[in-house]
């Protein structure tokens, strides 16, 4: 099977919450899925993605960088043994909808631990991965890091692989393990047990 063939553009992105700019656990999927084609998400390994700038209208997949202005984010991944190096980048199509992401139902059932700088949830909920563990992330940002000035960032992901949902009541636990004098963290992320990569945050 081939990889579908670029640019791609990015549909059904929608601004969530009262945000003015598109947010990551939107992109990470939505570029996975345009990818994937007919092949399941599975068949997409080592995923290393990282956010340059906040991005605030449409997006499009392109495989070279972009000319005169930013790529608001870099995705690297693996299909079918070929390694990929890809933007993404505004294509100026208006993003019009948005819809209600209630990160406190996510907070609310997860179990915060800031002496050993770890959170975890076993609960079933109607989110999906990344929207969990970037939200849990955050939550043990604000615990460990109460007098952190400025809003904590979701700037890189890496993972061996990406799906959308796990099995009902499976632990998912995030750790930080490195702190980078206050303004970047790195937190190791394990689902059932098992790692599953890496969650980089920075305070903006």
């Amino acid at each position: 099977m081939n990889v579908p063939s670029l640019p791609l553009r990015l549909e059904g992105l929608r601004f969530k919450g009262d945000r003015d700019y598109l947010h990551g656990t939107d992109l990470l999927p939505a570029a996975l899925h345009a990818l994937s084609g007919e092949r399941p998400l599975s068949a997409i390994h080592d995923i290393d993605i990282t956010f340059h700038a906040l991005a605030r209208a449409g997006l499009t997949l392109q495989a070279e960088a972009p000319t005169g202005q930013e790529a608001r984010a870099q995705l690297g991944c693996t299909i079918d043994g070929r390694r990929l190096k890809l933007f993404l980048v505004e294509d100026g199509r208006p993003i019009t909808e948005r819809r209600a992401y209630p990160e406190d139902r996510i907070v609310a059932l997860t179990s915060i631990d800031a002496g050993s700088r770890a959170v975890t949830s076993t609960a079933s909920m109607p989110f999906t991965n990344i929207e969990r563990w970037i939200a849990m992330t955050k939550a043990l940002h604000h615990e460990v890091f109460p007098d952190a000035g400025g809003k904590w960032l979701f700037v890189r992901g890496k993972f061996d692989a990406y799906l959308d949902t796990q099995g009902d009541e499976v632990e998912h636990r995030v750790g930080i393990q490195s702190d980078f004098g206050g303004k970047l963290t790195r937190a190791s992320l394990s689902v059932g047990g098992q790692g599953v990569g890496e969650i980089f945050f920075a305070l903006a």
